[in-house]
């Protein structure tokens, strides 16, 4: 809902002028009691606001509902004013108005008479006026008939003064089509279903803005998000969930907010049927042992949140145990080679989770067993693994692995063994002769996340594993298939800022891997701030070693290089708000583009958001996204509200293309720049500072998986 420009209180109700119309053909009542009011005639809704839906009161026998006096002589004296009026169109939502006149009137009583005695006349008025020719009228002035107490400014329709349209300088006037733009179905409103899948991609139920990842959840969250889960069906949210956790990895940033969501559901619903329905979908949803531990942490924290004497609610403890038993026997082996920590962990899970209790085949039993055993206790074959002697050989190959030192040893296991990375102790991971073995075997995302330990290797003796590490680290068609967006590169080069060997490595990596990710398929109109200002200024939180325009360059580059068909990148040159070519090319180097930024030597500029939009229109090319990178997103927006700049986004919807979407990215923000709509879908996405999630939120946006 657009607020009305210029209410001193954005919250006061508003009375919409189509109130005035509907009155027109209510005949007089009788005189009205001392203490009835105006607003008796009018339904105030849920959220403070007025609704404008024309509603007659229920009289008694012989009684009729009445106008006010000011109202009925606005509708019958004055023609001319109500021709000349402003059209209003009725926003999408029900409760919202247009916000044209001020509710917090007083009837005052009329000079000359009782009111009684006024609607009289205006009785007799009407009857002269319907018999007798009709006498052009006297004007009388909006204000002159209904008496405000905070009039709005260049909104209030008086014949005295009329509408000033305020216009961003030098920028045309948006046409009326905007207000129709409203009553479009793709404007929607944001239902609880919307809210929740919000959440599991961004961290935020109310706003489409993301604002960095969050390690723990506070109380305010658990209400919220409880809040939500009881306006939604089991099934419905079974379906979100599925959509967000499964096969879903280049659009969720990570799991932890949709696991938030089912151990929320789990430990609050009240309905049995649908409980049992959601956790039935555990064993699907928690996909891998790493998955399980950070749902049942969530699960805890909820416990703690609800003041809980047990860790896990009886509903979860089934839910886990139905994980494991949906488990085959060959994943739960891997999951014990993995290591004594993961170990360890399943251990303190089952033994909460009472798993002995439950009726299982002697194979899972002595399967969960050997997870819950210490390695030193498995030194000499027990005999609760008799049923697992098929897997004999492994097992004890793991444990005399876990209790050697010597890494020539090691390798010899290993190979014996087949073992993969994961399934290989810590202590050898980083052993030359190991590195050797095992690069081969790893994807190119296992690669790239454990680049720092392998890269120590590089040592004359371990020359051979390097230059195989490399030559697959630097493997175009693999790099293309992992689809590891430049700015991943560019953060995890600044983790490695203390080794330099180490860093310039992943510096020829990152200049490496622009133009080298999947492209997304679409025309981009990039939009970037090249105040001299700011480039030279430093990013806030864990980023704060990078700069502005390496971020800047980083993003918008890295975009470019991949859809550059159609795509075209502007800068803001000056104080009066106009777009310039920023030239970028796409057989351009990282190093050229970034030259071409500092060379301008741009100086204080005004970033005008309108201005993207109207520009767009003129092109023939029609834009897929609208991406903004600056500092703050509150400079180039009128009022630091999203109402200007989605109305000029709906009429670009409207008029070209219909699924256009609006990117703002705020390098240095730590929180929302601007005011958006809590109910409606603007289709405007912000993203404040920088991370390795914001490639995949991106996807996830386009894609329309939350909006």
């Amino acid at each position: 809902m657009e607020e009305a420009k210029g209410l001193e209180n954005p919250s006061q109700p508003v009375v919409d002028s189509l109130d005035l119309v509907s009155m027109e053909t209510v005949p007089p009542m009788e005189e009205p009691k001392a203490d009835d009011k105006l607003g008796e005639s009018l339904l105030t809704s849920p959220n403070g606001l007025v609704d404008t839906t024309p509603v007659v009161e229920p009289t008694g026998q012989g009684e009729t509902s009445v106008a006010p006096l000011n109202n009925l002589f606005d509708i019958t004296c004055n023609k001319e004013s109500k021709d000349n009026e402003v059209p209003c169109v009725s926003p999408p939502v029900a409760s919202a108005t247009n916000g044209l006149l001020d509710t917090d009137i007083t009837m005052e009583e009329p000079k000359g008479g009782s009111i009684a005695s006024q609607m009289t006349v205006a009785s007799e008025l009407i009857g002269l006026m319907a018999t007798a020719s009709i006498v052009e009228p006297k004007k009388i002035s909006m204000s002159e008939q209904i008496p405000v107490t905070s009039e709005p400014k260049d909104l209030m329709v008086t014949d005295e003064q009329p509408i000033k349209k305020k216009t961003v300088e030098n920028i045309p006037e948006v046409p009326l089509a905007l207000e129709e733009v409203k009553e479009k179905p793709e404007v929607s409103t944001i239902t609880a279903m919307e809210s929740l899948r919000r959440f599991c991609y961004i961290r935020n139920t109310e706003l489409a803005v993301y604002a960095g990842p969050f390690k723990t959840f506070s109380e305010e969250t658990f209400k919220d998000l409880r809040k939500l889960c009881d306006q939604v069906q089991a099934q419905q949210l079974a379906d979100c969930l599925v959509e967000a956790l499964i096969n879903n990895d280049e659009c969720l940033p990570r799991p932890d907010e949709a696991l938030l969501v089912l151990a929320v559901f789990l430990s609050t619903c009240t309905n049995e049927t649908e409980r049992s329905l959601i956790r039935n979908y555990v064993p699907r949803l928690v996909r891998t042992d790493t998955e399980l531990f950070i749902f049942m942490e969530l699960a805890n924290k909820v416990q703690k949140i609800q003041k809980c004497k047990t860790p896990f609610s009886r509903t979860v403890r089934k839910a886990v145990i139905a994980w494991y038993k949906e488990r085959s026997l060959d994943e739960l082996l891997h999951m014990w080679t993995k290591g004594e920590q993961i170990c360890s962990l399943h251990n303190n899970l089952l033994r909460r989770v009472h798993y002995r209790q439950e009726h299982m085949t002697i194979e899972y039993m002595a399967t969960l067993q050997l997870l819950s055993t210490p390695t030193k206790n498995l030194v000499t074959w027990p005999e609760f693994l008799n049923p697992l002697i098929g897997s004999k050989q492994i097992i004890e190959g793991i444990v005399k692995l876990r209790s050697i030192t010597n890494a020539p040893n090691a390798v010899t296991i290993v190979k014996e063994l087949s073992l993969t990375y994961d399934q290989v102790p810590e202590s050898f991971r980083s052993d030359p002769a190991l590195a050797e073995y095992l690069i081969p075997t790893l994807s190119y995302e296992h690669l790239f996340k454990i680049s720092p330990r392998v890269l120590l290797c590089l040592r004359r003796a371990a020359r051979e594993a390097y230059d195989k590490y490399e030559k697959l680290l630097f493997d175009k068609t693999k790099m293309e298939a992992a689809n590891i967006a430049p700015l991943c590169i560019y953060l995890k080069t600044l983790r490695l800022q203390t080794n330099i060997r180490l860093r310039n490595v992943c510096c020829d990596l990152y200049e490496a891997s622009f133009g080298h990710n999947k492209a997304l398929g679409k025309r981009l109109n990039i939009s970037v701030c090249l105040d001299k200002f700011y480039i030279r200024k430093y990013l806030k939180g864990r980023n704060r070693t990078s700069n502005y325009l390496d971020a800047l360059v980083a993003i918008a580059f890295g975009y470019f290089k991949t859809d550059s068909d159609g795509s075209k990148v502007s800068y803001w040159c000056d104080r009066t708000g106009q777009l310039q070519d920023l030239r970028w090319t796409k057989n351009m180097t990282l190093i050229e583009a970034t030259d071409r930024c500092q060379t301008l030597e741009v100086q204080k500029t005004k970033m005008d958001f309108p201005r993207i939009f109207l520009n767009a229109s003129e092109d023939p090319e029609d834009y897929d996204i609208f991406l903004i990178v600056v500092p703050k997103a509150s400079r180039g927006n009128p009022n630091h509200s999203s109402a200007k700049i989605a109305s000029l986004l709906a009429e670009y919807r409207l008029t070209r293309q219909p699924k256009s979407k609006v990117i703002i990215i705020s390098l240095l923000a730590s929180k929302q720049s601007m005011s958006y709509s809590v109910n409606m879908n603007e289709n405007i996405l912000e993203l404040c500072g920088i991370s390795e999630q914001l490639p995949q939120i991106i996807n996830a946006f386009l894609a329309e998986k939350f909006h």
